[in-house]
């Protein structure tokens, strides 16, 4: 499909992370134990009962490392793919106080919480933001707080591989990130803090927990394979020429195949005021 043929999409596509599961279970980094270790210290210890909503779940990367302490966790997302994921990890890690939901954060009930803790990683962008917040007006203890989790990446190496890696996706779309099959990833007018500041939830702190994480070619190849940019599903039959093409750049800044990604896991924690 041709750039002209696409359009912008104002809401996350039903397919926008189509075959993406297997790869995101497989190869996306962990989080650090330490920023685990803050939100379990600060919004789960001492709460009773201690219940977490993990929204835009993935496979699990939150809601079942957290669930040992909470009395409750409530999982969704809307891709079955990785909800099937998520619900293997639970069973392989003894985490039998997990409940998955497949459906969209906007569409939940009213029937669920109070929470002491909402985990938001890497997805409230693909959200209606404001509408979520209104939800969690509802279904939040008073003391709780939104933990919207993002990576900032910086110092990779070798050569920024990062960037190149970004830009060579960009490029083999034709100048743009895809959203689904046929869509295009819009750029975001307002940042997430900006509309917490809007919400109910205005108070707000900014953790940073620093990370290093090593990867290989193929596990590198598999992360880029478990993002919206270039999932298999996205990619359909046009997926050799993007991964040669994406091995040949990567094997070229590194010839022993080993990168390193530094960053920080960021949160940013709003609450009631």
């Amino acid at each position: 499909m041709s750039t002209t043929d696409r359009q912008i999409m104002t809401t996350a596509p039903a397919d926008l992370f189509a075959g993406a599961a297997y790869y995101f279970a497989r190869y996306q980094a962990d989080y650090p134990a330490a920023m685990f270790d803050f939100l379990t210290q600060n919004y789960l210890s001492g709460r009773e009962p201690a219940i977490l909503l993990d929204l835009g779940c993935g496979t699990g990367q939150i809601s079942v490392p957290l669930a040992r302490f909470a009395d409750e966790v409530i999982a969704v997302d809307p891709d079955q793919g990785m909800i099937d994921e998520a619900r293997q990890y639970a069973a392989r890690s003894g985490a039998r106080n997990v409940s998955f939901v497949t459906g969209k954060s906007e569409e939940l009930g009213l029937d669920i919480g109070p929470f002491s803790l909402v985990t938001i990683a890497g997805a409230f962008h693909w959200m209606d933001r404001e509408r979520v917040l209104k939800y969690l007006e509802k279904v939040a203890a008073h003391d709780c707080a939104i933990a919207v989790i993002s990576r900032q990446r910086s110092n990779c190496s070798p050569d920024d591989w990062w960037l190149e890696q970004l830009a060579y996706t960009e490029a083999f779309w034709g100048g743009f990130f895809p959203a689904g099959r046929e869509g295009i990833r819009p750029a975001l007018k307002e940042s997430n803090d900006v509309i917490l500041a809007r919400s109910a939830f205005s108070d707000i702190q900014d953790k940073s927990f620093p990370y290093e994480h090593h990867w290989d070619l193929d596990s590198l190849v598999g992360y880029i394979l478990s993002t919206s940019k270039a999932c298999p599903g996205v990619l359909g039959d046009r997926r050799p020429v993007f991964e040669d093409g994406l091995r040949s750049r990567l094997s070229a800044m590194s010839p022993t195949g080993t990168f390193i990604e530094r960053g920080v896991a960021s949160l940013l924690l709003a609450a009631r005021p």
